[in-house]
């Protein structure tokens, strides 16, 4: 089981008490990715959240039309989540996460994790909370490399 002093390390657990962060150690588990591996891929069911224990992933959406270009928006580090959509409907992966070099993964259920919220709202909310200041830093972001990306594919067409 992955201890409670570890979860305190993710600012998406800060304001938790040890009891609450105890309940969330006893959702999680342990991997260790290889450099390129696939963690998720955009589109698909958002199962899992993820947290970075140490490693580099970096968070790519695919431009399909017009462009077929990809486009890193964000390399999650330790102490950063990842596969936030895992925890907000409709639960599909708004971008895929790859490896760029060997990363130790913390994973967990993002049912699992919801149900706790349902059981625990105080837990929930705090969580909730803070996960909505990573989503909107992580969208200010995207929305900052893709408009660099898509000018420079328009120059191109040009």
């Amino acid at each position: 089981m992955v201890s409670t002093q570890v979860l305190k390390d993710f600012g998406l657990f800060k304001s938790l008490d040890d009891k609450q962060l105890t309940k969330i150690a006893q959702l999680c588990h342990e991997r260790t990715f290889d450099k390129g591996a696939l963690c998720f891929v955009q589109g698909k069911p958002a199962t899992e959240l993820h947290l970075c224990r140490n490693g580099k992933v970096d968070i790519v959406v695919q431009l399909r039309e017009p462009w077929g270009i990809e486009v890193s928006v964000h390399t999650a580090g330790a102490g950063e989540i990842f596969g936030w959509s895992a925890l907000v409907e409709p639960r599909i992966y708004t971008a895929s996460a790859r490896c760029t070099e060997k990363t130790d993964d913390i994973y967990i259920k993002g049912s699992d994790l919801v149900d706790l919220f349902s059981k625990e709202p105080r837990l929930g909310y705090l969580v909730m909370l803070n996960l909505s200041a990573v989503v909107s830093s992580r969208l200010t972001e995207t929305r900052q490399k893709l408009a660099v990306e898509i000018a420079n594919a328009k120059r191109k067409e040009w």
